[in-house]
């Protein structure tokens, strides 16, 4: 499972949503390690332009003051050394 960590350089947007069952929160000022398909669903990570589109209307601060600058403050990356190669893991 590829994990990645979201950083929420927020001040006071402290982000909650379910992925799968299970709730994830993401304080503001905090960085939290989460499964990269939790990432995807919530934030939109590894998606184009668009599908990053839609998680940001989804997420109901696109009529907020300062709403696009709260998602842009939102900062994913790969956790530890493992990079996405964009292949799938099949098992045996």
């Amino acid at each position: 499972m590829l994990l990645v960590k979201v950083t929420n350089r927020n001040n006071a947007w402290h982000v909650r949503d379910k992925y799968g069952g299970i709730e994830y929160k993401f304080p503001a000022g905090e960085t939290v390690t989460v499964p990269a398909e939790a990432a995807e669903h919530i934030f939109g990570y590894g998606l184009d332009e668009k599908g990053r589109r839609q998680k940001f209307l989804r997420m109901g601060i696109a009529n907020v003051k300062d709403g696009e600058k709260m998602w842009a403050n939102i900062v994913i990356k790969p956790a530890g050394n493992v990079q996405p190669t964009g292949a799938e893991r099949v098992s045996a």
